[in-house]
């Protein structure tokens, strides 16, 4: 989708504080009956990818993550990402026009484990197994869930075959609905052990590897 819009410097605000909320009253899933331990965030990350020659536009991406543990060993990851085309920041003002090319907040969840640095008391080491749950809203266009799969959602995830000189992805019609197995196995970032501060309430950004924009744009 293609939308032209006009923005200020915190454009993310609005998404950061659905973010904040996105794990509350327990989530379901991995997440159901464990008591909030922890949020932690990350600062943001932006990021650049330049399509020409091949498409005639650049992309830019805005992400940010926020991650909660619970008492019963379990975590609830969010992802929200923002991507523009043409982004242009005004030099005087908080003002920026660009062309909204795709949104999304991701909630997973799965197992982990925790405990104290050996070094620093502020901080504390997360293991944080596969998730083993997947609830997406993406662009205003659809959402799923892992847990409450059906064929639509199967549909909307499968990937495309190829893209026109457009940059337009090109999907087979006739292609099979995923499953929730099959996406879970795509999407899932493997087991891996990060940091956060508990006297600051954050960690480092990182990239778990599943910003992928397929609606509108090579992925």
């Amino acid at each position: 989708m293609k939308k032209h819009t006009k923005l200020v410097t915190l454009f993310l605000a609005g998404a950061m504080a659905l973010s904040l909320a996105a794990c509350s009253g327990g989530g379901g899933g991995s997440s159901a009956g464990g008591k909030v331990t922890g949020v932690y965030l990350s600062p943001a990350n932006l990021s650049y990818q330049n399509m020409r020659p091949q498409y005639n536009y650049y992309l830019t991406t805005f992400t940010h993550e926020e991650l909660t543990l619970m008492d019963n060993n379990t975590y609830c990851l969010v992802l929200s990402s923002s991507t523009f085309s043409a982004l242009e920041l005004a030099e005087s003002t908080n003002d920026a026009k660009g062309n909204e090319r795709a949104n999304s907040i991701y909630k997973l969840y799965g197992a982990c484990t925790s405990k104290t640095n050996d070094l620093d008391d502020d901080l504390l080491d997360v293991t944080l197994s596969a998730p083993t749950r997947v609830v997406l809203s993406n662009d205003q266009t659809y959402w799923l869930d892992t847990d409450n799969w059906n064929d639509s959602m199967g549909k909307v995830v499968v990937p495309p075959t190829g893209y026109d000189d457009n940059g337009n992805p090109i999907y087979d019609q006739n292609a099979e609905p995923w499953t929730a197995q099959q996406y879970l196995e795509d999407i899932a970032f493997p087991e891996m052990t990060i940091q956060v501060n508990q006297k600051t309430a954050s960690f480092d950004y990182t990239d778990f590897g599943i910003y992928n924009f397929s609606v509108d744009m090579p992925g």
